[in-house]
């Protein structure tokens, strides 16, 4: 079963392969900091003697939220079943997963993901217990605060091919220039900020060049991949592995920065410092805030 497979409405939600909300036994009767904008980091400085600050950069924190989930239980052996299958699937200190859902108005109303966690988990013992019907009040932290694609994204983008140019019947023969093909494409990202792709440059290929067109931004890596190598690239995690375990980010040149895909067309460059059949293909998932 795939991720998300047991997600099929509206207001159902799957985490560690645990279904819940909908029309299950487990109802959400409330999300909030979800659709909320997270803690910003902030950069600005005060002034010397001066009013106001000087302006920094804006960096988004982690994002917390809380969900409210009704438990049903058709009676006590059926209600404690429940909430054991609930403590079970939510229960502290395991590694940030994938909490895949879909809310209307949300990421286009599209199955979407956060990784996160569940952090604190409030259950009052009172009335509605009683009646079989308790109120979990389940707090969830992502570091990554953003929401992304259930669907990953992929383009593969070559190398430009070189061939001849125009030949002319006069003696001696003329050619003027060369035509390239390949070596740039659009990449979509369908959300409201930023992402990072991962870019898996295939060998042989000599200093690898990606160059986001839309934002100017240029990665460049000095250093040859050989053939039947890869390196793979995390823009987000700012990490170059050769064949996806030796670190090689110390080949990256000094002008070299990681980039991001911003909201929208983002035209991508590939070069080299030679033709070659190398390609370098991009993963990566539609964000919102």
């Amino acid at each position: 079963m795939a991720l998300g497979d047991l997600v099929t409405a509206d207001w159902e939600m799957e985490y560690q392969s645990f279904a819940f909300g909908g029309d299950s036994d487990f109802a959400i009767a409330q999300i909030r900091g979800l659709a909320d904008l997270p803690q910003i980091s902030t950069g600005d400085r005060s002034r010397l003697l001066r009013h106001g600050l000087h302006a920094g950069d804006d960096f988004l924190q982690g994002r917390s939220f809380q969900m409210a989930i009704e438990v049903y239980g058709s009676d006590s052996t059926d209600l404690a079943d429940n909430v054991q299958d609930l403590y079970t699937a939510l229960r502290p200190g395991q590694p940030e997963a994938a909490l895949v859902m879909q809310v209307p108005g949300l990421c286009d109303s599209n199955k979407f993901l956060v990784w996160c966690r569940p952090r604190r988990r409030s259950a009052p013992v009172n009335r509605e217990w009683f009646y079989n019907l308790p109120v979990m009040q389940v707090e969830w932290f992502a570091t990554d605060p953003r929401l992304y694609a259930l669907t990953e994204s992929s383009t593969a983008i070559s190398l430009p091919t070189s061939s001849g140019g125009l030949t002319f019947s006069v003696t001696p023969p003329i050619t003027f220039g060369s035509v390239s093909t390949g070596g740039e494409g659009d990449l979509s990202n369908a959300g409201t900020f930023q992402t990072g792709p991962v870019v898996n440059i295939t060998g042989p290929v000599t200093n690898p060049k990606l160059t986001n067109v839309t934002t100017g931004e240029v990665w460049e890596y000095n250093g040859t991949v050989a053939s039947g190598d890869y390196l793979l690239v995390d823009m987000e995690d700012r990490t170059v592995l050769l064949n996806g375990t030796a670190s090689r980010y110390s080949n990256l040149t000094a002008a070299s920065v990681f980039w991001d895909l911003e909201p929208g067309t983002n035209t991508i460059q590939y070069r080299a410092s030679a033709y070659t059949a190398s390609t370098a293909t991009f993963t990566w998932r539609s964000a919102w805030v």
